[in-house]
């Protein structure tokens, strides 16, 4: 450690005096110093090596490479803490992080729910999804569809938690995290539909007995009237000259003129369209009073949300359907999710929403796939499971 640091300050040196002239070597040097730092779990080595190659005059694209890089295994180190149990230590670590990081952001909800503030690590959750799908900020690739996919279990669970998807759905139905992915599949669905409506266009058919009009065999102009005599150019009549100067154009001389024309570039992959595509419904926090079907005032605040969503992405269909947890009877159970998925229908259609809206109710037959059911203390998996779950059609 202390080689690596006498190292580093040295580099430091060089660059004070060196000037701009070695800005191209000191970077190179520096990269390939922070390169050797990392390869360790030295993370005091790992961030001196960050500090270095932020001195070193790099590039825009070689400092975001590296911020990416010491982000992420500073995210992992604070991982590696919060295994263990040691929450400070895994939140100093995380915080010392350089850049946002998709993966910095899942660790901060992971500390987060395991103290028990569920609208935090419902926000980074939804913040680190956003982060995954942005390509300035994260390299697409189809072997992070899984984080994905896991990152949205994850919010929707701690939204339910929290009783808000506040983190998500902003004043006026705008979207993020979950339900900006909902938002996306809209689209998708949007697009697809279109493709489709294209494809499967048939010509009208003529009628039936209908001939198409024969062509005459051949034109024949009418004679003229008899005694007809086309006029002469009169007496002495001469064509006028062409002006000074003039060249009658040649046809090998035609030049066509050039195809500005461009096509567009075929859309690159995005992580977060390939999970939208995936995703059929999600779970939402609309919450009801104990025993009954209708909103308490939790529910009223989130019925209004999902209202404002519903009618700013000018959702086509909605399907609601109710679930309950296990405890009382399956049959009562039943009617209880139906009765609350129904009151929900009523409740958005009354506040404006033209949507049309279909009613299921599961009862306690189909809990959730839980992101990790150990995780959560037995209420709180109850509390998850008293869920109306909703998929949105274009």
């Amino acid at each position: 450690m202390n080689a690596m640091i006498s190292k580093l300050s040295g580099l430091m040196l060089c660059l004070t005096i060196g000037g701009p002239v070695f800005a191209q070597t000191a970077c190179e040097s520096a990269l390939a110093t922070l390169q050797t730092a990392t390869g360790g779990s030295d993370t005091g080595a790992m961030m001196l090596g960050w500090q270095q190659v932020q001195a070193a005059g790099c590039d825009d694209a070689r400092l975001r490479a590296a911020r990416a890089q010491v982000s992420a295994l500073m995210a992992r180190a604070a991982q590696g803490a919060l295994s263990a149990g040691d929450l400070a230590g895994a939140d100093q670590l995380v915080r010392q992080a350089p850049g946002v990081h998709w993966a910095v952001q899942a660790v901060r909800g992971d500390i987060a729910a395991k103290r028990g503030d569920r609208a935090e690590a419902a926000r980074m959750y939804n913040a680190a999804i956003d982060t995954l799908g942005d390509p300035g900020q994260t390299v697409q690739s189809e072997a992070l569809v899984p984080v994905a996919e896991r990152l949205l279990a994850l919010a929707q669970e701690n939204m339910m938690l929290a009783g808000s998807m506040e983190s998500s759905v902003t004043r006026g139905g705008g979207s993020s995290g979950v339900m900006g992915v909902a938002a996306r599949g809209l689209a998708i669905e949007r697009a697809d539909q279109a493709i489709a409506t294209a494809n499967t266009y048939v010509a009208p058919t003529t009628n039936d007995g209908y001939v198409a009009p024969k062509a005459p065999d051949a034109y024949v102009p009418p004679p003229a009237p008899e005694g007809y005599v086309a006029p002469k150019a009169p007496d002495g009549y001469v064509a006028p000259p062409a002006p000074a100067g003039y060249v009658a154009p040649k046809p090998d001389e035609y030049v066509a003129p050039k195809d500005t024309y461009v096509a567009e570039a075929a859309p690159t992959y995005n992580v977060i369209n390939a999970a939208a595509a995936k995703v059929d419904s999600v779970f939402l926090p609309i919450r009801f009073g104990f025993d009954s079907d209708q909103l308490d005032a939790t529910g009223v605040r989130e019925g209004l949300r999902l209202a404002e969503f519903l009618i700013a992405n000018n959702v086509g269909t909605l399907v609601v359907t109710g679930h309950t947890d296990d405890v009382g009877s399956a049959d009562y159970n039943l009617d209880l999710s139906f009765r609350r998925a129904n009151s929900l229908g009523v409740f958005l259609q009354s506040y404006g929403v033209k949507t049309r809206i279909s009613i299921i109710g599961k009862g306690e037959t189909e809990p959730p796939l839980y992101s990790d059911a150990q995780a959560y203390s037995l209420e709180e998996l109850r509390t998850i499971a008293r869920r109306v779950e909703v998929a949105f059609g274009y």
